[in-house]
């Protein structure tokens, strides 16, 4: 076959040499039909079907999607056209195959064929997405670009913006403290100077920004020249030294003796040596030490500033030079900061060529902050960084020069918080405020004596100060240095208003807020969150914290007077409201101790009627007993005469018995002993019936008073309602009234408060007697189970109830009756006992068409 090799492999050649350079599609397309074909030359010749060449052809389309671009629609046609010259081959060549000899090659060949097309459809898509993805990250990339480019100039543009407005806030500040517009108060005079320090915290603040954005933007460039760092060091450690001492630190320099220059940038690297110092001095407390070590080293010169102070833990050590990156970035951090400090730093020393690192064995431990320079070499001056040589044979260029001279036009007023060292004088001042031995408290005029107070918690001197100041014209003010101080102070005194930092020390604004209004005892103090942060998440935090307003840096005064002058009012009408409700507890107390009062004199009242229709009751049958008593007890004296004188008869003496015989039956019917005898009898009889009757009586009340039950047990309708009937038939009768009372034997059995209930019936059947009024009438009262309950039906044939009294007839204390005769109580009592047993009393009248009482009770 090396002929038919050849040949194929010189058409291969031509296609490349004919498409290789200008299309590229053809080509691959072109080559895989070529190689495909002569495959299937060599299949044909080796055999067809039955040569062992065949597999070739697979080989060819699993490699096709893996080698070569191809889409899915090329590769569906080539793999078409290979295939079915494949299929062919039994024809072209003659031969004659077996089924299987022909279909197992077959089905695996057009089974390889399928999943090339699949693959290259497949790869295919990949290979576009991963193309889009490229174009994407290249579109990114130049947009990054150029946000950078518009970054730079945004930032070069706003730090000249940012300078102007400065400029004409501290210059006529300058003037104002100069007294160059008059003899200023001192109140005045310490509200200028806190505005100029702050002025020029910013206007460093805006500087470092802009250096940052140099940096990034390699726009910034240092311009090396020979310095000797350990002067450098010495006009630090000069300038710093008395900040230290009034935190009480000791600060000092060794190892700089005999050390060689360096070149390097004496602005840069005076930044550099001012932020590591001015960083140890805030992280070390009194009675600490800061050194700043110099040594020469085989790269150049070391220095490291090492003091004893927090210490950093191991995780962070290689973190702080991070920009904006802080140890402490919760809202209960002791010290203020931006975090672009040591990220200038370690920029700045990166520029030089040095190395800058940091070192601590933990918190608490100290921390070392290790800086290694170069010699270097100087770099070229310029007409306007020709180096000049000052009195005492230091050099500086005559850029520092002229930067000095235009800092001694604009900040020639020598306030210590000018210049270098504005940051470290301010970390001290903020010391100096929050180790105090107390906070400074505002005098209060006459006239607020008696104001509302605000407790200010504030960590910042300055802020504390002017929230003080703002709110003392209004209110008396309390301050405290931060949150838990203010809980203590707030515990001991509530005031009226608490007013809050969020970002403070020990405890912050919103933990502060948490205590305050998780405390039963302090949750109504208003509290106003004051934050320089304005993220939405910080504001709905606090608020969801209780927080009762939110006050975002920078403030307009009226808006903050306005805000606390409406909490406080608030505050006062809460206190008034709650004042209020206190008077009207008690004089709730004073109406149900009433209430009870009336409650029993109603219930005395019943009982003085029930007493008054009792001893009416008792009255007749005890008088007939008592005459028929004393009656009896004249005719016993009088059978008892006869008596004696039976016994003295003498049986014996026949003449003598003779006579008292005769004696005795003259006193006999002198006496009338049958009549005797017979009213004897009826004496006995009527004595009998009053003792009867008044132990039905006592019977009755008894069964009416249940006596130690007054617990649920079962009722006995039957019998209440008659016992109670008996009760009151005195005035039943005067009212001339008929009772019909049909209870039937079916009612299901009811568990309920006897008495209770009784007094219900005694009411209904009392003033039902009283409204017939003596003209005579019917009551009846019916008993029924209506929906699975028990309704007790009262209804009489009087005059019936007005429309306007029928409305108030449950209300307490109303009533139609003439005074002295009724509390007004009676159905408002019976009402509330229907109601605790589950019932309700509900009445129907029309006037002239008598009235109808209801009494409905669950079974």
């Amino acid at each position: 076959f090396l002929g038919l090799r050849l040949a194929w492999n010189a058409a291969l050649v031509a296609v490349y040499l004919g498409l290789g350079r200008c299309r590229p599609e053809p080509l691959i397309n072109s080559s895989c039909l070529v190689i495909g074909f002569a495959l299937i030359s060599i299949i044909g010749a080796a055999g067809g079907a039955t040569s062992y060449y065949w597999p070739g052809l697979m080989i060819l389309f699993v490699g096709m999607p893996v080698f070569v671009p191809l889409t899915a629609r090329h590769a569906v046609w080539i793999v078409a056209a290979l295939s079915g010259a494949f299929a062919a081959l039994p024809l072209a060549t003659g031969e004659t195959v077996t089924v299987n000899q022909y279909v197992v090659p077959l089905f695996f060949v057009l089974a390889t064929a399928v999943e090339c097309v699949y693959s290259c459809a497949r790869l295919d898509a990949l290979g576009f997405s991963d193309f889009k993805q490229r174009r994407d990250l290249e579109e990114a990339r130049d947009h990054l670009k150029e946000l950078d480019r518009q970054k730079a100039r945004f930032t070069a543009n706003i730090h000249h913006e940012l300078r102007t407005p400065l400029t004409l806030m501290l210059a006529p500040l300058d003037a104002l403290r100069s007294g160059e517009f008059g003899e200023m108060p001192s109140a005045i005079g310490g509200t200028l100077k806190t505005m100029h320090v702050n002025g020029k915290r910013l206007h460093k603040l805006i500087n470092n920004l802009l250096d940052l954005a140099r940096l990034e933007s390699s726009q910034f460039t240092v311009r090396r020249q020979p310095m000797d760092l350990g002067q450098l060091v010495e006009d630090v450690v000069v300038g710093a030294r008395p900040l230290a001492e009034r935190k009480g630190i000791e600060l000092g320099m060794e190892g700089f003796e005999g050390l060689r220059e360096i070149n390097g940038d004496p602005d840069a690297l005076d930044k550099v040596l001012i932020n590591l110092v001015g960083n140890a001095l805030k992280f070390t407390d009194s009675g600490g030490r800061i050194t700043i070590r110099g040594k020469a080293v085989e790269e150049g010169v070391e220095f490291r500033v090492v003091d004893t102070g927090l210490g950093i833990p191991a995780d962070q050590l290689e973190r702080i030079f991070d920009r904006f990156a802080q140890v402490d970035g919760s809202a209960t951090r002791k010290h203020e900061g931006t975090g672009i400090g040591l990220s200038l730093t370690h920029e700045l020393v990166a520029l030089h060529g040095g190395r800058i690192w940091a070192e601590s064995e933990g918190v608490g431990c100290g921390s070392s902050i290790c800086v290694v320079l170069p010699v270097g070499e100087a770099d070229g001056q310029a007409g306007d960084e020709e180096v000049l040589e000052t009195d005492d044979g230091r050099r500086t260029s005559l850029r520092s020069a002229m930067e000095a001279a235009e800092a001694e036009l604009h900040l020639g007023d020598g306030d210590p918080g000018d210049g270098a060292t504005l940051e470290m004088e301010r970390t001290i001042e903020r010391w100096e405020g929050v180790h105090a031995s107390g906070a400074f408290q505002l005098a209060v005029p006459a006239h607020l004596a008696t104001a509302p107070e605000i407790l200010v918690a504030e960590d910042n001197p300055d802020m504390r100060k002017l929230l003080a100041f703002l709110l003392s014209r209004e209110f008396r003010v309390r301050v405290a240095r931060n949150g838990r101080e203010a809980l203590d102070s707030l515990r001991e005194q509530a005031p009226t208003l608490v007013l809050t930092d969020v970002m403070m020390p020990e405890m912050s604004g919103t933990e502060l807020c948490r205590a305050i209004k998780g405390d039963p005892e302090t949750a109504g103090i208003p509290v106003v969150l004051v934050t320089s942060k304005a993220e939405r998440e910080m504001k709905i935090e606090g608020l969801e914290l209780g927080a009762d307003d939110y006050v975002t840096k920078p403030f307009h005064p009226r808006e903050l007077l306005a805000r606390v002058r409406s909490l406080v009012r608030v505050r006062q009408l809460q206190e008034e409201l709650a004042e209020q409700n206190a008077s009207l507890d008690r004089a709730l107390a004073e109406l149900k101790r009433a209430e009870v009062q009336l409650v029993q004199n109603e219930r005395l009242a019943a009982v003085g009627e029930l007493a008054a229709g009792i001893a009416h009751e008792v009255n007749n049958p005890v008088n007939f007993a008592l005459n028929a008593v004393r009656t009896l007890q004249s005719k016993v004296g009088e059978v008892a005469g006869l008596a004696g004188q039976m016994a003295q008869l003498d049986w014996r003496d026949r003449e003598r018995l003779a006579a008292q015989v005769e004696a005795l039956r003259e006193a006999q019917e002198e006496l009338g002993f049958g009549e005797v005898v017979k009213d004897l009898g009826e004496l006995v009889e009527i004595v009998s019936e009053g003792l009867a009757r008044t132990s039905r009586l006592v019977a009755d009340l008894r069964d009416f008073a249940a006596p130690g039950q007054r617990n649920h047990a079962p009722v006995d309708f039957q019998k209440s309602l008659e016992s109670t009937a008996q009760l009151l038939r005195h005035r039943l009768s005067e009212s001339n009234a008929r009772v019909e009372v049909r209870i039937p034997e079916n009612l299901p059995e009811f568990q309920g408060d006897g008495p209770a209930l009784n007094q219900v019936f005694l009411n209904l059947l009392k003033n039902a007697a009283e409204a017939l009024d003596g003209t005579g009438g019917s009551i009846w009262v019916d008993a029924s189970v209506v929906d699975g309950g028990i309704e007790i039906v009262f209804r009489d044939d009087g005059p019936g109830i007005e429309p306007a009294v029928r409305e108030r007839l449950f209300e307490p204390f109303f009533t139609t009756k003439s005074a002295g005769r009724g509390t007004g109580l009676g159905l408002s009592i019976s009402r509330q006992i229907a109601e605790a047993h589950g019932g309700r009393l509900e009445v129907e009248s029309a006037e002239g068409e008598g009235s109808t009482f209801t009494l409905r009770l669950p079974v």
